[in-house]
Formats: C-alpha cells, sequence, structure tokens
C-alpha cells in the first residue's frame, strides 16, 4: 500500500498545497506583468527611436538631394565662368601683345633718338678737334688760343 508511487503523490499534493500556501503563482504574475511592461516599455522606445531615425533620414535625403542640385549648379556657373574667362583670356592676350608692341616701338624709337644726339654729340667733339688743329696750323698762338676759347665757350652755350 505504501509503494512510490503513493509517495511520489503526498509529495506532488504537498509540494502543490506549499506553492499555493506560498502564493507563488501570483508573485510569478506579476514578475512576470512587470516584465511584460518592461518589455512594452522597451518597445514603444524603439518604435520612437526608429519614427525619429526615419525622419532624421528623411532630412538628410532631402539635404543630399539640394546639395547635389547645389553641386549640379555650381559645375553649370563653372562651365559659364571657364567659357567667359577663356573669351577675355584671350582677348586680355591681344591687349597685352599690342601694349609690349607700343613698348617696344616707344624703345626703338628712344634708341634711334639717343644714337643720333650720340652721332651729333661725337660729330661736334670731332669738329672741335679738326677745327682746334687748323687753328693752332694757321694762326699765331696767342691770336689762336682767344678765338680758341671764345669758340669752345660758345658751343658749350649752344650743347
Amino acid at each position: 500500500m505504501f509503494n512510490a508511487e503513493f509517495f511520489v503523490a503526498i509529495s506532488f499534493i504537498i509540494f502543490v498545497g506549499l506553492i499555493l500556501f506560498l502564493r507563488l503563482p501570483r508573485r510569478i504574475l506579476s514578475i512576470l506583468d512587470e516584465r511584460s511592461l518592461n518589455i512594452q516599455k522597451e518597445l514603444e522606445q524603439a518604435r520612437n527611436l526608429r519614427e525619429e531615425a526615419q525622419k532624421i533620414l528623411a532630412k538628410e535625403k532631402k539635404k543630399l538631394e539640394e546639395a547635389d542640385v547645389e553641386i549640379v549648379n555650381l559645375l553649370k556657373n563653372a562651365e559659364e565662368l571657364t567659357k567667359i574667362f577663356k573669351a577675355n583670356a584671350g582677348k586680355l592676350l591681344s591687349e597685352d601683345i599690342e601694349r609690349k608692341k607700343k613698348q617696344s616701338e616707344l624703345k626703338i624709337k628712344q634708341a634711334e633718338s639717343d644714337a643720333i644726339k650720340e652721332v651729333k654729340l661725337k660729330a661736334t667733339e670731332l669738329s672741335l678737334e679738326i677745327a682746334k688743329a687748323y687753328i693752332k696750323q694757321n694762326f699765331d698762338s696767342k691770336m689762336s688760343s682767344e678765338i680758341f676759347e671764345e669758340s669752345i665757350k660758345d658751343l658749350k652755350k649752344n650743347l
């Protein structure tokens, strides 16, 4: 009559009675309810975070599209400016060449003028030397030196 099954059945009944006496099902249910509430809160936070992330993603996509449009506009402006600069560069180059040509012509004219002045000066000096030598040979020394000195003074005034 008191075999092993009997003791297992008695132990089971005592165990169930003890569980009911200690109100473990309520405690377990309250723990599970609390856990369920925590999970719901975490899910709600996750939904909120996901919505925020989607909003941020939408904003960033919009900014990216705006940046793409701006880049296209900047490239168009850069191409237009490049065309303008190329056109102006040719014009500026021709103006620069013309200016340098005029400067070169002025330098050549100045060099010619300087050369003519130098030739005239050398011719005058040579004429003076020839006149000096002629006067020394044909006039007496006193008279020739007076005339010579006056002539030199006159020439220096004229130069």
